[in-house]
């Protein structure tokens, strides 16, 4: 199998066993007979799928859900209820892109082989609690790909997690609490900085030995192009204006000085 950790939030559908992706923009409609072409393929091992209702997504879990070790559901807007998921004791990987009905996600805990799980585009889902009930997720993703507009309730579910590499790119935690993922497990952590002040994000990072991922860097380089010139631009922390990359260095420099002093001194303070 080709799919793994690294990759399963993946659109390139060459990466998996079996493909049964509409070409239709919204994700088309995929019926109970275009399910069935997976008789065909009996030892596939990875899937992408797009354009199930409520009904062609039960019947794909019931009859071959058990064989696939991932699957990517692709633009299944009209799945309301996740529950069906709660029976694949065999999946390693679940990637979910762009749904407008379900409020809530499942109960996880036969999901024995669960270790990575990635939701994007969900615009009713505000909760994380159930991946608390996953005995061995270890990654998990939530958020918006395209505009970031998802709200989440709270990210304290977390706290009781397995889960050690997080990622948020959705609009707000409505708790605004970041800092109770200090008394998670999580070692990895990939999220906007806008989200943060700098003093914020200071005591984030103080707060969780050895973190790394994106959340690190003060700080996000983004370049444009107009009239044929190219500018990069370094985007910071909320309340602070973008610099220049060439133009404002010496503000980064102070910048980052200041957010390491800041960093150090929770450090002291939590230790």
């Amino acid at each position: 199998m080709k799919i793994n950790l690294s990759n399963f939030e993946t659109s390139d559908v060459s990466l998996f066993d079996v493909s049964i992706v509409q070409r239709d923009v919204g994700g088309g409609k995929t019926e109970k007979e275009d399910i069935d072409c997976l008789e065909e393929y009996p030892t596939a091992k990875s899937l992408i799928i797009s354009g199930l209702n409520q009904e062609c997504f039960e019947y794909l879990i019931k009859h071959y859900g058990s064989q696939f070790e991932a699957i990517s559901f692709w633009k299944n807007k009209s799945v309301s209820d996740l529950s069906p998921l709660e029976d694949l004791t065999n999946v390693k990987f679940i990637h979910f892109f762009f749904n407008q009905k379900a409020t809530d996600l499942w109960n996880m805990e036969r999901n024995e082989k669960l270790s990575g799980l990635s939701i994007y585009d969900f615009s009713k889902l505000h909760s994380v609690v159930k991946v608390a009930t996953a005995p061995y997720l270890n990654y998990f993703s939530i958020g918006n790909r395209v505009w970031p507009k998802m709200e989440i309730e709270s990210l304290k579910p977390l706290i009781h997690s397995q889960i050690t590499h997080f990622g948020w790119w959705g609009a707000k935690i409505l708790d605004n609490d970041y800092l109770c993922l200090a008394d998670s497990r999580i070692k990895k952590l990939d999220m906007f900085i806008r989200h943060f002040t700098i003093d914020e994000l200071a005591r984030l990072v103080a707060n969780i030995p050895d973190l790394t991922g994106e959340i690190t860097k003060p700080y996000k380089e983004c370049s444009i192009i107009e009239s044929g010139e190219k500018t990069t631009y370094y985007l910071l922390c909320k309340g602070k204006r973008k610099l220049i990359k060439g133009k404002d260095d010496d503000k980064l420099k102070k910048y980052l000085e200041d957010y390491n002093s800041l960093v150090e001194k929770y450090k002291i303070e939590y230790t």
